[in-house]
């Protein structure tokens, strides 16, 4: 499916002046410490006309090498600098004399060294997952009340990239968030419109860094494919394998025109989204899911406690923050498997239109080995472009 014209035309527009030399110092940068976020955005806001750079605090800088993100001391010693001596070091930059705009996502929080450029720089905080991440557990209440009155001042465009976080900011703020979801507009266009057309019998198993993990199967990856073989033998199949991304893809070559080469996914979520599971989701790759019985208790970066915070820390915050009058039934930090099913609904797994979801390895099975894989391709084709039109659209209206 083509681009709409209006992108198309503004994506022209913006290559020309860039070729003519009009545009030499971008007019918004992307500021964060998560490659992924800051490469879908900053490629989204380039299709549509946008001059955005990116400016980021990854150590994964090397995964988006191209001409539209760099690293900058300036944006590495923001967070350090008084908002005086940051504003004195600004003048300073002669390729940020047309900045009008400062995006971040990841960690929230670092809207907080963003709001020390001049006021003239609008601020636009997308939160790529909870707003609470890496907040010294003493300023809990002070970040949440921080979104709160951002929410009321001009010069803040808040948003969020994903469902569970608009929940989760709505629970503790009380305020309705923009949604901005993940576009991957960063991968190619041959990929998000191409064919189906496997390489191989090998199913991936996802997200991209996981090593072990396997829900349903005790994480036996043996026994998994074991069991795919039998079940190929009694039905008269060629056999389908399984193998963990960075077993068949080690180091840097897991790209994205490796991983479009395997037939489907086996997705063990950790996270109520993760950047990698979104790119997988949106290259069309056949997506296989545990049911969200399976996923009580197996998901370890959902909630602040164990990894961000102390279980003290998250029950101080929900004391100011209790159940009653807040709309919901539990709190997003509530670890009862009743918390857990209910937050699970809001997670991306649950809002797209074609994962398939699987209760038993012999569910599984039947989806993988019976479903059309090449029409379950190109539904989730038709499911994503509609999604990029949609939010093209979206991020245009914001007059950046």
């Amino acid at each position: 499916m083509a681009k709409p014209l209006f992108m198309l035309g503004l994506r022209l527009t913006a290559l020309w002046r860039r070729w003519c030399g009009r545009e030499t110092t971008p007019t918004l940068v992307v500021s964060d410490m998560h490659i992924g976020t800051t490469m879908w955005q900053t490629a989204l806001l380039r299709s549509i006309g946008v001059d955005a750079e990116a400016r980021t605090l990854s150590n994964h800088a090397q995964y988006a090498a191209n001409e539209s993100i760099g690293r900058d001391a300036f944006f590495f010693k923001l967070a350090e600098w008084s908002e005086e001596q940051a504003r004195a070091e600004f003048i300073k930059q002669p390729g940020l004399r047309k900045l009008r705009h400062a995006l971040c996502s990841f960690p929230p929080s670092r809207i907080e060294a963003l709001a020390k450029l001049p006021a003239t720089v609008k601020l636009i905080l997308n939160v790529g997952h909870r707003i609470h991440i890496h907040v010294n557990p003493e300023r809990l209440e002070e970040m949440t009340t921080a979104v709160r009155v951002m929410a009321f001042d001009p010069r803040y465009v808040l948003a969020t990239m994903s469902e569970y976080d608009y929940h989760y900011t709505k629970y503790y703020t009380g305020i309705e968030l923009r949604r901005l979801p993940v576009v991957c507009a960063h991968l190619s266009p041959a990929l998000l419109d191409g064919p189906y057309a496997p390489a191989g019998r090998t199913v991936l198993i996802g997200p991209s860094h996981n090593l072990d993990t396997i829900i349903g199967f005790d994480n036996d990856l043996a026994a998994l494919n074991r069991l795919s073989a039998e079940y190929a033998a009694r039905y008269g199949f060629e056999p389908y394998g399984f193998e963990f991304i960075k077993k068949v893809y080690p180091g840097n070559t897991a790209s994205p025109e490796n991983l479009a080469r395997h037939p489907a996914v086996l997705m063990n979520p950790y996270s109520a989204f993760s950047i990698s599971m979104v790119e997988l989701y949106q290259m069309n790759l056949p997506f296989f899911v545990p049911s969200d019985e399976l996923l009580v208790d197996q998901m370890g970066d959902v909630r602040l406690c164990p990894i961000y915070q102390k279980q003290e820390a998250v029950d101080e915050l929900d004391r100011h923050h209790p159940v009653t009058g807040s709309g919901y039934v539990f709190s997003p930090n509530d670890a009862s498997p009743a918390a857990q099913l209910v937050w699970l609904k809001h997670m991306y797994f649950n809002q797209v239109e074609n994962a398939q979801r699987w209760s038993t390895p012999e569910e599984l099975f039947d989806k993988l080995y019976r479903t059309d894989l090449a029409a379950l391709h190109g539904w989730m084709k038709a499911e994503n472009h509609r999604l990029f039109a949609e939010q093209a659209k979206a991020w245009a209206v914001l007059s950046i």
